[in-house]
């Protein structure tokens, strides 16, 4: 088995104003063949991230009564991360998205949060997004945040925004609380290494990141000397509705992984994955950060 830790399932673009609150809603979407594939990929779980867009952007990839609902039609195999950007248009604390996160997380529809800094144009050590990371601590589930540079032009996504150093400072301040660093927070994989190293509450994966195969084979050797491998995930990444786009991404990374890696470490003379680091990587790991028995 198997878990797809990092999907946008049902996270098509949509403008405030046109967002579906239900996966019937969504035209090319078929719980039926999600069920099928799920089988077919001996998929434990697949874990759907809301991207909160309204700051910058004025849209969302998805939604979180969007997610909710699918989570709630699937418990047993979908886990439906929260998006919340945590200042508004006017630069404001966010409390009305704040107040929706945490009454998600109370009554289970959602499970976890997802902050994108990069592209809502804040630094993730404000101090007024600190209730946002309180309300996950206290309801113990995990932050993903997208800190890497985004491969667009910079008005899309400032790199300033997504340096992971500033990291450090969050996850001290929030002990009991997960953070997942999506993209191994490239290109500042090394630095975020060091504050891994300092904080053991703060983990990465690599959604997206067999399209660079030497770059990963190389960060994943890293990790290892790091003494980091139990706490990477990994993920598709994919983005949309199509069933069949998605599954056809997860067999062509699972491939990779298990076939096409190892032989690109073993011919750069570093130390080859074990089927048991693997295996971690794509279930074991995410399994203990959700609580999966």
């Amino acid at each position: 088995m198997i878990i797809d830790a990092h999907t946008h399932l049902l996270g098509e673009y949509a403008p405030c104003g046109n967002l579906k609150q239900h996966p019937d809603e969504a035209d090319d979407f078929d719980l039926g063949a999600f069920d099928a594939a799920v089988e077919e990929l001996e998929l434990d779980r697949v874990v759907t991230l809301v991207q909160d867009m309204t700051r910058i952007d004025g849209g969302w990839l998805g939604g979180n009564p969007l997610i909710a609902a699918f989570q709630g039609l699937r418990p047993d195999k979908v886990i439906g991360l929260a998006g919340a950007e945590p200042l508004d248009t006017r630069d404001q604390m966010n409390h009305e998205r704040l107040a929706e996160v945490e009454m998600a997380f109370r009554d289970g529809s959602l499970s976890g949060l997802v902050l994108t800094p990069p592209y809502g144009y804040y630094y993730s050590n404000d101090p007024r997004c600190y209730p946002f990371y309180a309300a996950a601590q206290q309801a113990r589930v995990p932050v993903y945040m997208h800190h890497s540079a985004q491969l667009a032009e910079a008005q899309r996504a400032p790199m300033k925004y997504a340096r992971t150093w500033l990291l450090d400072e969050v996850a001290s301040d929030f002990p009991k609380c997960a953070f997942l660093i999506e993209h191994m927070g490239w290109p500042w994989t090394q630095e975020l290494f060091g504050v891994m190293a300092s904080c053991p509450n703060v983990w990465t994966d690599i959604s997206y990141s067999s399209s660079r195969p030497h770059l990963l084979a190389w960060n994943l050797t890293m990790a290892r000397d790091y003494g980091l491998l139990d706490r990477i995930t990994w993920g598709t990444d994919y983005v949309g509705d199509r069933v069949d786009e998605w599954a056809a991404m997860v067999r062509k990374d699972i491939h990779w992984l298990r076939t096409e890696l190892n032989p690109i470490l073993k011919r750069c003379g570093w130390p080859e994955m074990t089927e048991e680091e693997m295996d971690a990587i794509l279930r074991g790991n995410a399994a203990r950060l959700f609580g999966i028995g």
